[in-house]
C-alpha cells in the first residue's frame, strides 16, 4: 500500500530549500531585493584612511582591540 501526501503537507526543510533556491536564482539574474550601504563613522573611517589593521591601528593609539572595534561599532565613544 503506498502512502498518499497531501499537496499541502510540505516539510518546514523543504519549503525553506525552496525559498532559498528561487532567491540565488533572482540574485543570479540580478533582482536584488534590497541594497544595503554601511556609513563608516569617524573612528573607523580613520582606520581606514591609514590602511592599517584594528590591531595595529590599537596598539598605535595604546588601547586593546576590543576597544577600538566598539569605537567603530558605534557601542562606544572615544
Amino acid at each position: 500500500m503506498t502512502k498518499r501526501v497531501r499537496p499541502q503537507a510540505v516539510s518546514a526543510g523543504e519549503a525553506l530549500g525552496r525559498k532559498l533556491l528561487q532567491s540565488v536564482r533572482e540574485m543570479k539574474a540580478g533582482q536584488a531585493a534590497r541594497v544595503t550601504t554601511v556609513e563608516l563613522n569617524e573612528v573607523a573611517e580613520a582606520r581606514r584612511s591609514t590602511g592599517l589593521s584594528q590591531a595595529q591601528f590599537a596598539e598605535i593609539l595604546c588601547i586593546s582591540k576590543r576597544t577600538l572595534q566598539e569605537w567603530e561599532q558605534g557601542r562606544r565613544a572615544p
